[in-house]
């Protein structure tokens, strides 16, 4: 069967941040590549003249409605629909669709994107079958995204970047930072990690969480091969530095306070969690540590066991096993 080096792909018509972002990635059967379907429902949705048009936009779109357009906190779809047709004839609904338009003009880049990121996922598991890709334009009414087996679902106007006129409220800056193009697809991919993640239910150790969210993250990185790291850990690129500079440090003070076995929920919150800074390690460590130094682990344990497949990886639920194996610094 012919096989094609997505990579060379990439370089023609997808793009990579630059060579040192890159990692090895497999060559694609032509069976593997896959073409993703985008439907940009806000084009239609903003569209519609009354009432009646809107019901039937409603029952066409059930999933849409249900996660979107709040469709269970209304008696009836004609008074969903009553209150949409208000929502779309806003005036600051129609600038903030307007902006969005013109930020998302073009969304060919994002379409090759979920196309390279789909394919090295049939690769590794040829069951998958990519879901259709859908748009839409809420006001910020509902969440920023939905991902289903059959659709996926983004709200737009969330990641408009931090030049917009309007942003998501009530969200710290230093997260608005990740509400941007350059993240939605990672972000995709961080919640694909799930469906083929296995842990011990049991196992509620601060090494059992931070190996999760490493392998999550090492997921992510196997399916877009050159993405940025800082895409996917939502560092910035002076976070990831610092980090990396002062891994042996950071990994200290996690042995030094015993933490990797701590099931203390408030204790491990101060070293999962979204904090802007962990001050208990340093005034430079950002939020989420831990999860990085599980994506650290992941990495080290791959490298060391070069015969562990990527499937092998994410159907082992045993931490403490990964952490051994990995020959992780030991002081």
């Amino acid at each position: 069967m012919k096989k094609f080096n997505l990579l060379i792909l990439l370089a023609i018509g997808w793009g990579c941040s630059t060579d040192s972002d890159c990692i090895d990635a497999p060559s694609l059967t032509e069976n593997e590549l896959i073409n993703v379907e985008v439907e940009r429902l806000e084009k239609s949705f903003f569209k519609l003249e009354s009432v009646s048009e809107l019901t039937d936009f409603i029952t066409s779109h059930p999933v849409l409605a249900d996660e979107f357009l709040g469709r269970q906190q209304y008696p009836s779809d004609s008074i969903l629909a009553y209150e949409l047709f208000k929502f779309i004839k806003n005036p600051y609904v129609d600038t903030l669709y307007q902006e969005t338009e013109a930020y998302y003009d073009e969304f060919s880049d994002l379409k090759k994107e979920f196309e390279q990121a789909f394919s090295y996922l049939k690769h590794y598991y040829p069951e998958f079958t990519a879901p259709k890709i859908k748009t839409m334009v809420t006001g910020f009414g509902s969440s920023e995204m939905y991902v289903g087996e059959d659709q996926i679902i983004i709200g737009l106007e969330f990641y408009l970047g931090d030049k917009a006129k309007y942003r998501p409220p009530g969200i710290p800056q230093y997260i608005l930072t990740r509400y941007d193009k350059p993240y939605i697809v990672p972000a995709v991919m961080l919640l694909y990690a799930d469906r083929f993640l296995k842990e011990t239910k049991s196992d509620n150790t601060m090494l059992a969480d931070m190996v999760y969210y490493g392998k999550k993250y090492y997921f992510a990185k196997q399916m877009l091969p050159c993405a940025n790291d800082s895409l996917l850990v939502w560092y910035s690129g002076v976070q990831l530095a610092d980090v990396e500079q002062n891994r042996d440090a950071i990994w200290f003070h996690f042995l030094d306070n015993q933490l990797l076995y701590e099931t203390n929920h408030f204790l491990k919150q101060k070293y999962m969690d979204e904090r802007p800074k962990v001050m208990e390690i340093g005034e430079k460590c950002p939020g989420r540590i831990g999860s990085w130094v599980g994506l650290d682990i992941v990495r080290a344990y791959m490298v060391n066991n070069p015969e562990i497949s990527l499937q092998e990886l994410m159907a082992n639920p045993n931490a403490k096993d990964i952490l051994t194996k990995s020959k992780y610094k030991v002081f």
